[in-house]
């Protein structure tokens, strides 16, 4: 794991790290194929918003919901798919996993600050880049980016703001959102 930044809150180190070449090949090419259409079958549903129904009404993106404690949903019939990150992750307690399409722009456009949840306690939460393109995630604290690299995951505190951007050199960007606990709360 490279720590790529030590963001200080409320006089506590709250790491944010970032893993390339996460999965194995093998499981990357299947979630990669699946989500990108190759199989054409793979289900991508319109959101009218991006963060939350007060975006713009210019932001929308396309997604896919694996699983989703509030309200509780069935899990996808894609599960099978992201099992292998789970495992790896050792998540205990998952509240949502979702899929995030965002379509080619002119120039960036970025999200509005935002975190999943408004727990005050810690969660984790993970973004697993299934495609390599200029898109990012940003933090607000510090301002600093993280490209989408594909079988990059990138994992922090949950309760720190994040949004995204759309990419500008490549059609589309996917993302796989992950909110979760795990047998290590303590640090990442």
């Amino acid at each position: 794991m490279n720590n790529l930044r030590g963001i200080k809150k409320k006089e506590k180190m709250i790491d944010i790290k970032v893993i390339d070449n996460f999965l194995t090949q093998e499981q990357h090419q299947k979630i990669y194929r699946e989500l990108n259409g190759d199989s054409f079958f793979f289900p991508w549903y319109y959101s009218d918003w991006v963060n939350d129904k007060k975006d713009p009404k210019v932001n929308f993106q396309f997604c896919h919901q694996f699983y989703n404690i509030i309200p509780k949903l069935e899990a996808s019939h894609y599960y099978y798919l992201i099992e292998p990150i789970i495992l790896k992750l050792r998540m205990t307690a998952v509240t949502k996993i979702k899929a995030n399409l965002l379509l080619k722009t002119r120039k960036p456009v970025a999200f509005g600050y935002h975190t999943d949840y408004p727990w005050k306690h810690k969660w984790w939460t993970a973004v697993y880049y299934v495609n390599s393109n200029n898109g990012k995630t940003l933090f607000e604290k510090n301002k600093k980016g993280v490209v989408s690299k594909e079988n990059r995951l990138l994992i922090f505190d949950g309760r720190l703001k994040h949004t995204g951007t759309t990419p500008t050199d490549s059609k589309k960007r996917v993302i796989i959102n992950f909110n979760f606990f795990s047998e290590d709360m303590g640090k990442l």
